[in-house]
């Protein structure tokens, strides 16, 4: 892995010292020119246009066809079929990268080799293979040049975009645009050494294994590398073939719809390791379970994100704007002052978005991206992480209802909150749970000092409150001595509060007057609380 980044960045460099911007330029106008435009841009001539252009245009293509909100549906179905259906290369061509990166030819590697693909991609192909032992396994093998080729790409995309600023008055689009660019070209690198897909099929297959219903395909290192990956053949309908589908009942679908849901939802709750890339086409159905394909793009999720995407399902569900709110502080970085007032606004809507639609009827997916959208337009820049898996649910949501639109992503969620916790979350929430307790007795300690001051400030007229105030002297009076009395009360429940605390915990001898003093206080605070009740209730 190492010698490939420093090969991969040694390309990089290179290709921005020697790049010939005006030959790739003359290049592209001389793909373009080979078709023919008068009935215009068709979704298979655009298909077939981006093939020409090479494997990262073909990568921008894939990308494309999720954005179903931007383009026709024939053209993301369209651009969809570039997921693996790139010309292929041609045998010699694949048997010269074998014997080059494996050491020897097929034949002295393999008891048989097929030269027939059975798919090919942006960046290498696959092709059915059998060990000596007799495992039948798939190869999937890399194109040659397509390390420099995408190097060489995007230096020239960055050239035009750094150019594009200095002319375009819309400077932040072109930002956001750079920022897309560089965000794809990570991806790229990462699937192009085929040891972090190796890796990936490692890590999900532990993470997995005891799951009943749930298989990956095995890795075999021994003739894996950078450009060469091999593992367990594997065949079975996809999620995505109607006509098998069409033979099953409702009853096997639904099954079928619950085990894809319920295995992301683990995946993403508790591994914190989840197939970024869970299109109909990555998901077998084998041996009356599923099988997971096709682990280049992979997303990680650590513990605090998973919680913090457990406290926006909950806002949402409980209508919590303020609860969404401070969520939304934790993911969301602000490009300028923060409007608390404006930011509490757009989290109200959010929940009042979904307060009307039954749980059942959410769409996670769509969810995630509505709340990222909409931070976008407010003025704040969210982590990368809640994009990411935002793209994952819409996909595997898609997916889910290929097998049955009567199972919900956010059902299996809920139902994974309500019973689904592992050790380690029950002692995050009872952790979590403590420090909150902590922190409301030190606010709560805090708070006659705070009212104290507040009010001394406002007698003072250093801070100034919206509102036309007109009040005797008797009413102010009567303000003051309630104010006074329920900070004092609130003190003695404090202390109260405390002294249980100290005594459930088996307080010392020496601690014994404090605790009781707690107790009294705690008890006078209570009369008092009730006398001001009752007063309020009187002079009503």
């Amino acid at each position: 892995m190492a010698s490939f980044l420093q090969a991969l960045r040694k390309a990089r460099t290179k290709t921005k010292d020697t790049i010939d911007y005006n030959a790739r330029g003359k290049e592209i106008i001389a793909i373009l020119k080979k078709y023919d435009y008068e009935d215009g841009l068709t979704p298979e001539t655009t298909v077939s246009i981006l093939q020409d252009l090479g494997p990262t245009f073909v990568k921008l293509g894939q990308i494309a066809s999720t954005h179903t909100d931007m383009l026709p549906e024939e053209y993301c179905e369209a651009l969809g079929k570039l997921r693996s259906s790139v010309a292929p290369m041609d045998a010699q061509t694949v048997h010269a990268q074998i014997e080059k990166h494996l050491g020897k030819p097929a034949n002295e590697i393999f008891a048989s080799f097929e030269d027939e693909p059975l798919g090919s991609a942006s960046i290498g192909q696959v092709h059915k293979a059998e060990l000596a032992d007799g495992t039948v396994v798939a190869v999937k093998v890399r194109r040659p040049g397509v390390v420099e080729t995408v190097a060489q790409d995007f230096a020239l995309i960055e050239r035009i975009l750094k150019v594009g600023e200095k002319f375009s008055s819309g400077g932040e689009n072109a930002m956001d645009l750079m920022t897309m660019v560089k965000e794809l070209e990570q991806t790229s690198t990462i699937e192009l050494d085929f040891t972090n897909e190796a890796n990936n099929l490692i890590r999900f297959g532990a993470n997995n294994e005891g799951r009943e219903g749930v298989k990956s395909p095995k890795c075999y290192d021994e003739y894996t590398n950078e450009a060469i990956l091999t593992e367990d053949f594997v065949s079975g309908p996809e999620v995505g073939d109607a006509e098998y589908l069409a033979k099953l009942p409702d009853e096997e679908r639904d099954r079928l719809a619950d085990l894809v849901a319920d295995n992301y939802v683990n995946q993403i709750l508790l591994d914190g390791f989840y197939h970024a890339d869970p299109h109909a086409g990555n998901v077998l159905l084998v041996d009356d379970g599923i099988e997971w394909i096709d682990f280049g793009m992979m997303g990680t999720i650590n513990s605090k994100q998973r919680q913090i995407l457990l406290d926006i399902v909950t806002a949402l569900v409980k209508h919590d704007s303020y609860g969404l709110k401070r969520c939304v502080l934790q993911i969301a970085k602000p490009r300028g002052p923060i409007n608390h007032g404006a930011l509490l606004d757009t989290c109200e809507q959010m929940t009042s978005q979904f307060a009307e639609s039954d749980l059942e009827s959410f769409d996670t997916g769509e969810l995630l991206a509505s709340i990222t959208s909409g931070l976008e337009d407010e003025g704040y820049d969210i982590d990368p992480f809640l994009t990411n898996l935002g793209r994952g649910l819409i996909t595997v949501e898609g997916t889910v209802k290929e097998l049955s639109p009567r199972v919900n992503i956010m059902d299996i969620m809920t139902r994974h909150i309500n019973t689904g916790f592992d050790p380690e979350s029950i002692e995050r929430i009872v952790t979590n749970f403590m420090l909150k307790g902590v922190q409301g007795l030190d606010d709560m300690a805090g708070l006659p000092t705070k009212a104290v001051e507040t009010l001394d400030m406002l007698q003072k007229s250093q801070i100034k409150m919206g509102g036309d105030f007109g009040m005797d002297p008797k009413t102010t009076k009567a303000i003051n001595y309630m104010v006074r009395n329920t900070i004092f009360a609130l003190l003695a429940m404090a202390l109260f509060i405390g002294a249980c605390l100290l005594c459930s915990a088996g307080a010392s001898s020496g601690m014994a007057t404090l605790v009781n003093a707690g107790y009294c206080f705690g008890a006078i605070g209570f009369a008092l609380m009730v006398y001001i009740f009752v007063t309020i209730r009187k002079d009503r």
